[in-house]
Protein backbone atom coordinates (compact mmCIF):
# COMPACT_ATOMS: atom_id res chain seq x y z
CA UNK A 1 0.00 0.00 0.00
CA UNK A 2 1.57 3.04 -1.19
CA UNK A 3 1.25 6.56 1.34
CA UNK A 4 -1.46 8.18 -0.56
CA UNK A 5 -3.51 5.09 -0.16
CA UNK A 6 -2.84 4.91 3.51
CA UNK A 7 -3.82 8.12 3.52
CA UNK A 8 -6.83 8.32 1.82
CA UNK A 9 -7.86 4.95 4.12
CA UNK A 10 -7.95 7.45 6.98
CA UNK A 11 -10.30 9.28 5.58
CA UNK A 12 -12.36 7.00 4.81
CA UNK A 13 -11.92 5.58 8.35
CA UNK A 14 -12.88 8.73 9.94
CA UNK A 15 -16.06 9.42 7.07
CA UNK A 16 -17.36 5.70 8.09
CA UNK A 17 -16.73 6.36 11.86
CA UNK A 18 -18.36 9.97 12.58
CA UNK A 19 -21.01 8.88 10.06
CA UNK A 20 -22.02 5.73 12.35
CA UNK A 21 -21.50 7.81 15.40
CA UNK A 22 -24.16 10.55 14.20
CA UNK A 23 -26.59 7.72 13.73
CA UNK A 24 -26.48 6.28 17.15
CA UNK A 25 -26.38 9.69 18.42
CA UNK A 26 -29.91 10.11 16.83
CA UNK A 27 -31.36 7.00 17.88
CA UNK A 28 -29.96 7.27 21.03
CA UNK A 29 -32.59 10.19 21.73
CA UNK A 30 -35.37 7.42 21.16
CA UNK A 31 -33.38 4.26 22.74
CA UNK A 32 -30.01 2.91 24.15
CA UNK A 33 -27.72 1.46 21.93
CA UNK A 34 -24.54 -0.84 22.35
CA UNK A 35 -22.36 2.23 21.64
CA UNK A 36 -24.20 4.42 23.89
CA UNK A 37 -25.44 2.70 26.56
CA UNK A 38 -27.54 5.89 27.72
CA UNK A 39 -30.76 7.57 26.92
CA UNK A 40 -32.82 10.38 28.10
CA UNK A 41 -36.17 11.61 27.26
CA UNK A 42 -35.25 14.77 28.88
CA UNK A 43 -35.13 17.88 26.34
CA UNK A 44 -32.08 18.67 27.39
CA UNK A 45 -30.97 15.36 26.47
CA UNK A 46 -32.25 15.25 23.25
CA UNK A 47 -31.33 19.08 22.35
CA UNK A 48 -27.39 18.45 23.23
CA UNK A 49 -27.71 14.89 20.89
CA UNK A 50 -29.58 16.41 17.96
CA UNK A 51 -27.15 19.43 18.01
CA UNK A 52 -23.93 16.45 18.40
CA UNK A 53 -25.15 14.22 15.84
CA UNK A 54 -25.87 17.32 13.15
CA UNK A 55 -22.15 18.17 13.99
CA UNK A 56 -20.81 14.43 13.87
CA UNK A 57 -22.92 14.59 10.48
CA UNK A 58 -20.87 17.79 9.16
CA UNK A 59 -17.33 16.71 9.99
CA UNK A 60 -18.68 12.70 8.05
CA UNK A 61 -19.46 15.01 4.92
CA UNK A 62 -15.88 17.12 5.64
CA UNK A 63 -13.68 13.86 5.94
CA UNK A 64 -15.20 12.55 2.54
CA UNK A 65 -14.75 15.52 0.87
CA UNK A 66 -11.20 15.66 2.05
CA UNK A 67 -10.77 12.01 0.96
CA UNK A 68 -10.85 13.49 -2.33
CA UNK A 69 -7.56 15.53 -2.55
CA UNK A 70 -6.07 13.89 0.49
CA UNK A 71 -2.65 16.05 0.45
CA UNK A 72 -4.09 19.21 -1.12
CA UNK A 73 -6.79 18.59 1.91
CA UNK A 74 -4.46 17.18 5.07
CA UNK A 75 -5.33 19.92 7.31
CA UNK A 76 -8.66 18.44 7.62
CA UNK A 77 -6.54 15.66 9.26
CA UNK A 78 -5.01 18.15 11.79
CA UNK A 79 -8.48 19.33 12.95
CA UNK A 80 -9.96 16.48 13.31
CA UNK A 81 -6.85 15.32 15.65
CA UNK A 82 -6.82 18.70 17.37
CA UNK A 83 -9.51 19.69 18.82
CA UNK A 84 -12.24 17.61 17.53
CA UNK A 85 -10.16 14.13 18.68
CA UNK A 86 -8.60 15.66 21.44
CA UNK A 87 -11.60 16.83 22.77
CA UNK A 88 -13.50 14.01 22.25
CA UNK A 89 -10.95 11.69 24.11
CA UNK A 90 -11.42 14.37 27.03
CA UNK A 91 -15.13 14.48 27.19
CA UNK A 92 -15.29 10.47 27.21
CA UNK A 93 -12.32 10.59 30.32
CA UNK A 94 -14.78 13.04 32.15
CA UNK A 95 -17.77 10.24 31.31
CA UNK A 96 -15.65 7.98 32.65
CA UNK A 97 -15.24 9.41 35.75
CA UNK A 98 -18.77 10.24 36.19
CA UNK A 99 -19.78 6.08 36.21
CA UNK A 100 -20.95 5.91 32.80
CA UNK A 101 -19.78 3.23 30.42
CA UNK A 102 -18.07 4.58 27.24
CA UNK A 103 -16.46 1.99 25.54
CA UNK A 104 -14.87 4.80 22.75
CA UNK A 105 -12.61 5.83 24.53
CA UNK A 106 -9.80 3.71 23.25
CA UNK A 107 -10.84 3.92 19.78
CA UNK A 108 -10.48 7.45 20.28
CA UNK A 109 -7.10 7.12 21.65
CA UNK A 110 -6.10 4.81 19.17
CA UNK A 111 -7.17 7.02 15.84
CA UNK A 112 -5.12 10.02 17.24
CA UNK A 113 -1.96 8.62 16.20
CA UNK A 114 -3.23 7.25 13.15
CA UNK A 115 -4.42 11.27 12.13
CA UNK A 116 -1.08 12.81 12.61
CA UNK A 117 0.99 10.07 10.71
CA UNK A 118 -1.00 10.72 7.54
CA UNK A 119 -1.21 14.25 7.85
CA UNK A 120 2.75 14.35 8.35
CA UNK A 121 2.95 11.79 5.50
CA UNK A 122 1.00 14.26 3.33
CA UNK A 123 3.03 17.17 4.13
CA UNK A 124 5.92 14.91 3.51
CA UNK A 125 4.28 13.92 -0.07
CA UNK A 126 3.50 17.81 -0.60
CA UNK A 127 6.96 18.80 -0.11
CA UNK A 128 8.36 16.23 -2.50
CA UNK A 129 5.94 16.84 -5.20
CA UNK A 130 6.57 21.17 -4.90
CA UNK A 131 10.49 19.91 -4.94
CA UNK A 132 9.94 18.23 -8.23
CA UNK A 133 8.70 21.33 -9.57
Amino acid sequence: MNKKSFIKGVYFYGTFLDGLMGVLMVISIYTRTLIIPYSSTSNEYQFAMGWAASLMFGWTVLLFWGSFKPIARKSILLMTAFPVVSGLILTEIMTDAMGLANIWLFQSIAIMPVLLISYFLSTKIEQSNVQRE
